[in-house]
């Protein structure tokens, strides 16, 4: 039985980024999983796994914790699945996505999205969260969100790259989906989850490759609660 741990807000929306792209992962290699929502402030339920943040899979009797970690421990594990990385090569340029996309877009998509999350964290956690919104903007969240649509122009403009590949091929990985796309799909699926806010144009590449990652496995993705 494999287990992951994320966070769990209002309305039993899971809005952890990070843990999105686990989720996309472990439904590309078709394997069944049971998620257990976690409060950011219980750090007691997720103590077993040596850390502070999730996700978290429990596998078996392994225990695996940080996004990028678990993809490794997916691709390693259940080498006759279909492949999140198309071997050695496909493996680094997954990373290369995986760091920019934390580097530069999660950077960029928190100060612009996260006043309008504050609303969908659970109860327990809003003083916290608030805390996190000052200490990472340097803003309350309330002057924060008056200066979204500044924040939102430096978020679309710093995806310019994959937007680039997006016109030329269906996916990063080419003519299919790879980890490198569920890393950059985490962002957008934290974005129509957390706030009302449409981000993409229906014209942009983006919207067409995202519309496509939430037709997969059925529209798995989809189905979650969400703004839009």
């Amino acid at each position: 039985m494999i287990e992951l741990y994320e966070l769990g807000g209002a309305d039993d929306r899971r809005f952890s980024n990070f843990s999105w792209r686990t989720r996309l992962a472990l439904r590309h290699k078709g394997l069944d999983f049971t998620t257990r929502p976690v409060c950011l402030t219980d750090k007691a339920a997720i103590a077993f796994s040596g850390g502070k943040t999730v996700p978290v899979l429990r596998d078996g009797d392994v225990v695996v914790r940080d996004s990028w970690q678990i993809a490794e421990h997916l691709e390693r594990t259940y080498p006759d699945r279909p492949s999140l990385f198309g071997g050695p090569t496909g493996r680094g340029l997954c990373l290369f996505v995986n760091t920019w996309v934390d580097r530069t877009l999660v950077a960029a998509a928190f100060p612009a999205l996260a006043p309008d999350a504050l609303a969908i964290v659970d109860a327990a956690d809003r003083d916290y969260f608030r805390g996190t919104i000052e200490k990472f903007t340097g803003l309350t969240p309330e002057a924060a969100k008056a200066q979204q649509p500044k924040a939102i122009e430096r978020l679309l403009k710093a995806a310019d790259p994959a937007r680039a590949v997006l016109k030329r091929q269906p996916w990063l990985g080419g003519e299919t989906p790879c980890y490198g796309d569920y890393a950059l799909a985490s962002v957008f699926q934290w974005a129509r989850i957390v706030s009302p806010v449409r981000l993409l144009p229906d014209d942009d590449p983006l919207a067409a490759w995202f519309g496509r990652v939430l037709a997969l496995d059925g529209g798995s993705a989809r189905a979650t609660a969400a703004f839009y």
